[in-house]
């Protein structure tokens, strides 16, 4: 919040246990890496010019970290499944994901329930060290919340520069 990366969902209240639906994530990736180019979005029915995410969501299939839930629909208020979040911050790091194609999985019981286009992403961001799941599990399919992605990207940045200047 105090980096300009995470808005409340109104002057009073943050919502850190809330879901965190597509488009948050979006604008949330689209701050962090600076983002300015959009893409054609027009074949995404669901996004509608006059929502506030509009550009957000253009900026991030720009990027190449957003695509669409079909040719047709992106979801934007939809909440973000814990997969996908890891699948979008991976492709917004450009993380190698042939590095980490050993990563080893085998301490979460739930490992079987990742979707396979997703296990390149997932095994990125643990052999990366950005995520450490929830108690034994990676509990993929289950909606991320508000809080859980402030971590991943603590987890990422450690602290993040706004001013200019030199740092060690």
């Amino acid at each position: 919040v105090d980096n300009g990366l995470l808005y409340g969902k109104s002057s009073t209240i943050i919502d850190p246990n809330g879901d965190m639906t597509r488009a948050e994530m979006a604008a949330i990736i689209n701050r962090s890496f600076g983002c300015y180019v959009k893409a054609d979005i027009s074949k995404y029915k669901d996004v509608s010019k006059d929502k506030w995410y509009f550009e957000d969501v253009a900026m991030a299939v720009q990027m190449g970290t957003y695509n669409g839930r079909s040719n047709t629909a992106m979801d934007p208020d939809a909440p973000i499944s814990r997969q996908e979040a890891m699948t979008v911050v991976a492709r917004a790091l450009e993380l190698d994901y042939d590095s980490y194609s050993k990563t080893d999985l085998s301490a979460f019981t739930d490992r079987s329930e990742i979707s396979n286009w997703a296990l390149p992403y997932v095994r990125a961001m643990i052999g990366a060290d950005y995520i450490h799941g929830r108690t034994k599990g990676l509990e993929p399919l289950d909606n991320i919340t508000r809080a859980e992605f402030a971590q991943i990207f603590a987890n990422i940045i450690g602290s993040y520069i706004t001013v200019k200047g030199s740092y060690d």
